[in-house]
């Protein structure tokens, strides 16, 4: 049977409790629903210009949990950087025609006659402009949506979601406090995040559900599960240097407990500054901001699961990141430069003598998207009981703020972690890692 059909009912879900911190959405009784649910009316409203490049309303969200009263069947932790990242996994038209209206993003690339590359969509076959820019009144052509599957991939495996069996089925959302993680404009104090809806699409055919009831069995899928490291920042001994040609190599190993005793499939790791107030200029947020991956320097990474090594050698370098990144996750939607140090041979601190084939450049500087999506991924399939990664990258002598390769770092890691739904007797389930 087509999924919308005579047989569906769509509801719109009003919260049962929604202020600037969190919302909570509940179903109704002895009512089944596709798991096809989302998230409309997301953002938020002010006199803040326009919302993360990279994440766009997505930035809002900062965890999320599908309940059963207290038992969590699905969750995802600091949602906002994880779906910022999943941005880039569509491919370019996808994120320039079609995503970009639903997330507000700047995500999707187009190249204008004199060969400088435009980030974000274009008006649509009306001639509309479905803008990112934020408007005072919380105007809904300046809010999105999102498919919740995206950041609870139990939904992309589970079909239906019964509230005979989950009797207490509830969405809860806590939202972004920290405004430099979601705004462009980090002194919009009045901007508040607007009451979203949720949509939900009901079965009605009394035949239908009792289908749905008789063919639902075990499920696995990949919860998406979070962990993160700390690198110091090394200002101190990089201005020891005697030259500005001179540099140093730091490295950090660092024990993960995260994701012990989970069978693990893929990893991605995403780099920021520990301290936020660096990825700020005045009141502007440079490019993705905290939502990104910054670049570092001649950076290595090798990875120790189960007391072998992962990668063959000293491990992963310069091009070998972004090919095993591409091996792991397929294409990424990003534009040229967005992973690397500079554009081309150019100084990082002047504007670049290169010009087409970029995005635009800044007053004095590069485009402030330049090494700003440098991700590292992986995948290690296995049970983990001891995973130990070894990071590495060059400081070098800087004056400016930030001193971009010797900022201390927050590393942000997203693991694919498999877990199972298991009905028992009596109207009962299990939900377990595996």
């Amino acid at each position: 049977m087509a999924l919308y059909s005579g047989s569906l009912k769509t509801h719109i879900l009003d919260d049962v409790s929604f202020n600037q911190n969190r919302v909570e959405f509940r179903f109704d009784a002895d009512t089944m629903y596709y798991s096809n649910i989302r998230l409309v009316d997301l953002g938020v409203k002010g006199t803040a210009t326009g919302y993360n490049p990279l994440a766009g309303v997505y930035g809002c969200i900062k965890h999320i949990r599908l309940l059963d009263g207290r038992k969590e069947l699905d969750s995802m932790r600091f949602a906002n950087r994880y779906l910022a990242w999943n941005n880039l996994l569509s491919n370019n038209a996808h994120n320039r025609d079609y995503e970009g209206r639903l997330t507000k993003n700047e995500v999707g690339y187009s190249m204008r006659n004199e060969q400088i590359i435009i980030p974000g969509c274009t008006p649509n076959p009306g001639g509309k402009t479905e803008s990112s820019t934020i408007d005072a009144g919380g105007n809904v052509k300046s809010l999105g949506s999102l498919d919740l599957r995206k950041c609870l991939p139990l939904l992309n495996k589970m079909m239906v979601l019964d509230t005979a069996l989950f009797e207490n089925l509830k969405v809860e959302i806590e939202f972004e406090s920290d405004a430099r993680n979601f705004l462009v404009d980090s002194s919009a104090g009045d901007s508040a995040k607007v009451e979203c809806l949720l949509i939900a699409d009901e079965i009605t055919d009394p035949k239908l559900q009792e289908a749905n009831r008789r063919a639902m069995g075990p499920v696995v899928w990949n919860t998406i599960d979070h962990d993160s490291f700390l690198v110091a920042d090394n200002k101190v001994a990089a201005a020891a240097l005697a030259a500005d040609t001179d540099s140093l190599v730091q490295s950090v190993s660092h024990k993960v407990n995260g994701f012990d005793n989970r069978v693990v499939d893929r990893v991605v790791m995403m780099k920021c500054y520990s301290d936020k107030s660096k990825d700020v200029t005045g009141n502007d947020v440079v490019g993705f901001g905290n939502m990104g991956s910054k670049v570092q320097l001649r950076e290595k990474i090798n990875v120790t699961k189960n007391g072998g090594r992962v990668f063959a050698g000293d491990g992963l370098e310069k091009n070998a990141i972004s090919g095993m990144l591409a091996d792991t996750f397929g294409s990424i939607n990003i534009a040229p430069f967005q992973d690397k140090t500079a554009v081309g041979l150019d100084d990082k601190h002047t504007a670049s003598a290169h010009q087409e084939g970029v995005e635009a450049k800044a007053t004095n500087d590069q485009n402030a998207n330049t090494g700003q999506a440098a991700y590292i991924g992986f995948s290690l399939q296995d049970r983990i009981n001891d995973l130990q990664i070894e990071y590495q990258r060059t400081n070098v002598k800087d004056t400016l703020t930030p001193q971009k390769y010797n900022e201390g770092l927050e590393i942000h890691l997203y693991a694919e972690c498999s877990k199972s739904f298991v009905p028992v007797k009596g109207g009962e389930y299990m939900i377990k890692y595996n």
